[in-house]
């Protein structure tokens, strides 16, 4: 078989919209964090703290602008920068 003319298909990546808005996530144990938001997707969010972030592996809730609450797991975390993936299960 002529693997030259083989194109891989594209894994593509769920749209995202960039934000740059200020958002409070409230972490495991009930204190609010306050957070830039970079970008947000229905499967996590990107986001810097303002002051002292949230800790890997943490479970934070984020109040959505229509009033909705989503909880999320910190997947990594860069000095003052995280990234939260939402539990999207049911």
């Amino acid at each position: 078989m002529d693997t030259s003319r083989f194109r891989p298909t594209p894994i593509l990546r769920e749209r995202r919209r960039r934000r740059c808005t200020r958002f409070a996530l409230t972490d495991s144990n009930g204190v609010r964090i306050a957070v830039i938001v970079r970008d947000i997707s229905s499967r996590g969010l990107s986001a810097a703290a303002s002051g002292e972030p949230p800790r890997l592996n943490e479970v934070v809730r984020a109040t959505l602008e229509d009033g909705r609450e989503v909880w999320g797991l910190v997947r990594w975390r860069e000095g003052n920068l995280f990234g939260v993936e939402f539990d999207t299960r049911g």
